[in-house]
């Protein structure tokens, strides 16, 4: 279904994080295609609510004593709802603060300009045709307003002392916003590099497929398909080690 095509990602990061920090661990994410940070957004038919009125913030400032790696990305999403740039820098904003409220290590991660400016009108309205059709801005309105909120995030990311991941073109092929399958190891690594963490090499785990196809299963305390609410009790996932799974 449409979720776990959502969900390409995930199981990388939740490996690569199994394989940097002691265990047990307690993974939280609000994660979702085209997810806002501030208003309920739609992916053709599953619906969620802003990252920011999620019940993620509730998780995290139960666990606020543990120490928490928090890494930011997506941001640009917001743009093809037609949100102004102004608005999407006071949601991250507002998020940055609650992470910074429970003490946790931050990592931004950059729109991919370099792959951005490569796009071209004519794949870019076939892109904005496809998964977000109620969108009318052009392409160099759209690539302005990038631009823009681009240059935002590094003057926050400067004025917080906050490091911000700055991903390469080559790293993408035909989808200009997400890494290509075979990059997205190699972006994590220097992600997590980012925020001060290497890579056990030594870690390996039983069976990496079965722990993905397990990851892809999982389903979130809270979204929308077509006109159904629907729930799912968290935390919704619990590894053989003890780690614990929320999805939001």
């Amino acid at each position: 279904d449409v979720y776990k095509r959502q969900t390409r990602v995930f199981p990388k990061i939740v490996y690569h994080a199994l394989a940097s920090f002691e265990r047990p661990l307690s993974v939280v994410c609000a994660m979702g295609c085209g997810r806002s940070y501030g208003q309920e957004s739609s992916f053709f038919a599953k619906k969620n609510l802003g990252i920011f009125q999620s019940k993620i913030w509730d998780a995290l400032e139960r666990d606020f004593q543990t120490s928490t790696t928090a890494f930011v990305t997506d941001i640009g999403n917001d743009l093809a709802y037609e949100v102004p740039v102004e608005t999407v820098v006071e949601w991250v904003k507002a998020c940055l603060d609650r992470l910074e409220k429970v003490g946790a290590h931050i990592v931004m991660n950059d729109l991919p300009m370099s792959a951005l400016r490569g796009v071209g009108a004519s794949r870019y309205r076939l892109f904005r045709t496809v998964f977000f059709p109620y969108c009318r801005l052009s392409w160099s309105e759209m690539l302005d307003r990038a631009e823009k909120l681009s240059e935002q995030l590094h003057t926050i990311s400067n004025s917080r002392n906050i490091p911000i991941f700055i991903g390469e073109k080559e790293d993408h092929h035909l989808d200009p916003i997400h890494p290509r399958s075979v990059a997205l190891m190699q972006t994590w690594r220097e992600m997590f590099a980012l925020a001060g963490i290497e890579l056990l090499e030594n870690y390996i785990a039983e069976n990496r497929f079965l722990l993905t196809r397990y990851l892809r299963s999982l389903r979130p305390e809270s979204w929308r398909f077509f006109w159904l609410q629907r729930h799912s009790q968290q935390p919704c996932g619990r590894l053989h080690d003890g780690t614990t799974i929320e999805l939001y």
